[in-house]
Order: C-alpha cells, then structure tokens, then sequence
C-alpha cells in the first residue's frame, strides 16, 4: 500500500507542475512590433519656381485598412490581420504625413500643408487622394492603388489620374513590407509631383 501511495502521490505532483507550467506559458503572449512608413531622403538641390501654396488631402482610404494591424494578402480571396506586427499611427495619417514630406523635395510649395487647412486659409493647389488598396503579401510584393486629383484654389479640377505602383520587398518580413509601402508612396508622390508641374507650378 506504501508503495501504491507512493506512486499516486508522485503523479499527483507530476500532473501539478504539468498545469503550473501550462498556466505560466498561457500567461506570456509576444511582444508586439510597431511600425512606420518613413519618408525618402531628401535631396540636396532645392525644388525651382514658380512657388505657390499645396495642401495635400482630404486622403480617403477604404475601411479595411482602418485599423493598427498590418493588412496582408493570403491566398484566394483570404486577408490576414498581423496580431502583433501594428502601424504605429493610423495608416491614413501616416501616408498623408509622409506623402507630404517626399513633396516638400520635389515641388516648391509655399507654404505645404495638409488638409484641413490652417484657420482662414485656402492653398493655390489642393491634391485630392482616394486610395483603393495598399497592402502586400510578406516576402513578397507591396502594392498602391490610388487616384489623384489636382484643384485649383477655387476649387476647379485641373487634373486627374490613376494609377498602380508595386515594390519587391527585400526580406521575408514586416520591417522589410514596411519599407516597401514606404517606396511605394515616394514613387506616388513623383507622379503627383509632376501633375502640379503640369498645371502652373516647377519642379
């Protein structure tokens, strides 16, 4: 009987270290990594005139990218939310935020601001964005979908334009994605850019 007790006992410890070690792994859970979209260098060479006022946005972008998890694309019709891998700031802000900044070395705008404008104030050229799809597949291809339009300060369409831009991601990561996006938008605002050079402003 001593020995039988033995035995039961042993496996009753065995199977309460067994549960302790499961709890204590259920409580840990991986560390989140946060993310941005960083503008391009700047260049050395400062933008020609003529100088006029450019505000960018309103920017719309589609409500499934309206959230801090990193958007992927999986197979079929299948998208994946990144738990742990998270923009830092709102993704519509963040590409406002950087677009504006690759502009301010490729136009001269003076002064660049983003939508909505300072209180009693109203930009020569106003670039309208609607982005229909900006998101990637990891290890793989980063994709823009977006339209553009340029406004004169009263308002008047002056230009329109569409387009999709794709970048290679360099390594099989989130950082890697992100950096790809990031290219993304600096190849967005050359083209956007170049439509307010071909409506009254230099380059």
């Amino acid at each position: 009987m001593s020995t039988t007790n033995s035995t039961v006992r042993n496996a009753a410890v065995a199977a309460l270290a067994a549960g302790l070690l499961l709890l204590a792994g259920c409580g840990k859970s991986a560390p989140t990594h946060f993310y941005s979209l960083n503008a391009a260098a700047k260049s050395e060479a400062a933008p020609a005139g003529p100088c006029m006022s450019v505000g960018v946005g309103p920017v719309d972008f589609p409500a499934y990218l309206d959230r801090a998890q990193i958007v992927t694309r999986g197979g079929g019709n299948r998208m994946h939310l990144a738990e742990f891998d998270q923009w830092i700031e709102t993704p519509r802000e963040n590409f406002q935020r950087v677009l504006t900044e690759n502009l301010a070395g490729l136009v001269c705008a003076k002064p660049l601001v983003t939508y909505p404008w300072p209180t009693g104030g109203h930009p020569d050229r106003q670039v309208v964005i609607q982005v229909a799809r900006f998101d990637g597949v990891v290890g793989q291809d980063a994709v823009l979908r977006a339209s553009w339009s340029v406004l004169d300060v009263d308002g008047n369409n002056l230009a329109w334009n569409s387009n999709e831009y794709r970048e290679t991601a360099a390594g099989p990561d989130y950082d890697a994605l992100a950096a790809a996006q990031s290219r993304l938008v600096e190849k967005f605002a050359k083209d956007v850019a170049a439509s307010l050079a071909g409506n009254g402003m230099g380059k």
